[in-house]
């Protein structure tokens, strides 16, 4: 029982690592050439800040949920101060998502109201990726609530 004890808080956090940086390489490496009317258009991530947004805050996620396995578990100041990471990089993740879900939206469907027209109809291949990369970002999101949940919880055992 004491072995599986140690393990509990390990798992998600190398869960959420691999999540978040699957999704950082998986939209880092989206990239589409395709001709339009004769003119070769590009769609790359680097090109809509909400990609890149999305990409640097999945690398910190990865980074951080990597070294926070060092961290102490046991209630102590510097749990507390992993705690406090653990909310904010949830509210990073969380946002970063969001805004690169909206983006995708956004290509995917157009606005008609501002002119804009949808691109997935011609760069099929950019928007699968950034799909892709999408649903590792909310799996990483959603196993980085579980971590900021046992993390509470252990804070709160004491």
């Amino acid at each position: 029982m004491a072995k599986a004890r140690r393990f509990v808080p390990i798992v998600p956090r190398v869960a959420t690592a691999a999540a978040a940086g699957v999704a950082a390489i998986v939209m880092a490496t989206s990239h589409q050439t395709a001709t339009v009317f004769g003119v070769e258009v590009q769609a790359k991530f680097q090109y809509m800040p909400p990609l890149v947004f999305f990409v640097v805050a999945n690398v910190i996620a990865c980074a951080y949920s990597i070294l926070a396995l060092l961290a102490p578990t046991a209630p102590s100041p510097a749990a507390r101060l992993v705690l406090a990471a653990d909310a904010v990089l949830g509210m990073l993740l969380t946002g970063a998502a969001a805004s690169a879900t909206a983006i995708s939206a956004l290509g995917k469907n157009g606005n008609s109201h501002a002119g804009w027209l949808p691109i997935c109809g011609i760069m099929g291949a950019f928007c699968d990726h950034a799909t892709g990369a999408l649903a590792c970002g909310f799996v990483a999101v959603a196993l980085h609530f579980l971590v900021l949940l046992y993390s509470i919880y252990t804070m709160n055992s004491s």
